[in-house]
């Protein structure tokens, strides 16, 4: 069966195309496109309508794209920032009427688990073997430890790259103070809510756009390459190097950067910054970049073996 997962996130939305093969499936297009959901809650809990206009008219051309394609059936799944905005109901509503879709908003403990499935489907993991995944993105951080392919304990936090940059960066460049004052913020809130998994002996596996930037400049790719990306490796050291690369440069100096997604620079340094700080709270100094998340767990929970047994 050809079918397609929709990621509607913070900061971007990430659309699958996929066929069932062998238990899992088989990627037939992967694209991603900015949204701008974080950046229209910046100044409040509601969604303008041309942003709502903006994300319909995007998710039309996704699913006309992905119909055109074979695809007989849609799994569409909002996040962090639906969960946020008071007016999700009228985007609901405005995607099914317009473009056909029910977009089903998923809490975070969901969102922990299907980003398990989806960051483990494509690795050889023996049964039970204990793992971890640490998913950034743009309006919250999920941290999931699991057992071979069964996602287990998850946990959402409230931070990602677009909140934390809405919340303590009032200038462009952010000042070293604004700098200052993000990583107390995290070294008082974080540490707590991680103590569980502090030192886990496991191996770590990262998703979300922060973590896959972070991948592409450290590789010096002038664009994503999904084949170079997955299964790289980023250090705690990479991240600080790559975090003081990018000190006093203004969002557009760093959205120049080769190889910088569209609509990445103004939150990269926030969303890396919080990633040092998550790897020095969970004893983490190495981990494993994925380019699957949650589209593919939502993906296989839909149309796989799970979804239809």
């Amino acid at each position: 069966m050809i079918a397609a997962a929709i990621d509607i996130g913070t900061n971007t939305t990430l659309a699958l195309l996929a066929q069932g093969e062998g238990g899992g499936l088989r990627v037939l297009k992967d694209q991603l496109v900015a949204n701008r959901l974080g950046e229209a809650l910046k100044d409040g809990p509601e969604l303008s309508r041309e942003t709502i206009t903006l994300n319909v008219d995007l998710l039309a051309e996704m699913a006309r794209d992905f119909r055109r394609d074979g695809a007989e059936g849609f799994a569409v799944a909002g996040t962090s920032a639906l969960r946020r905005a008071r007016n999700r109901a009228e985007f609901i509503a405005a995607v099914r009427e317009v473009v056909g879709l029910q977009v089903e908003v998923i809490g975070g403990r969901d969102e922990a688990a299907l980003t398990y499935l989806g960051a483990v489907s494509n690795r050889e993991i023996y049964p039970g073997e204990r793992v971890g995944v640490l998913d950034l993105g743009g309006g919250s951080t999920e941290i999931v430890e699991g057992r071979g392919m069964i996602a287990g304990q998850g946990y959402s936090m409230d931070m990602g790259s677009v909140y934390l940059t809405n919340e303590f960066f009032h200038g462009d460049p952010p000042t070293e103070e604004q700098l200052q004052t993000l990583r107390r913020h995290l070294r008082e809130h974080v540490p707590p809510l991680v103590s569980s998994l502090r030192g886990a002996a496991m191996p770590w596996i990262l998703v979300g756009g922060t973590a896959v930037t972070l991948a592409i400049l450290k590789a010096g790719l002038r664009r994503y390459e999904p084949e170079a990306i997955g299964g790289s490796l980023l250090s705690a050291g990479d991240i600080e190097r790559l975090i003081t690369s990018f000190a006093g440069k203004s969002s557009q100096e760093l959205q120049r950067l080769p190889g910088m997604p569209t609509g990445r620079g103004r939150s990269i340094l926030a969303g890396s910054i919080l990633l040092h700080e998550m790897f020095t709270s969970l004893e983490i100094t190495e981990a494993t970049v994925s380019e699957r998340g949650l589209r593919h767990g939502l993906w296989l929970a839909r149309f796989g073996r799970r979804g239809n047994a």
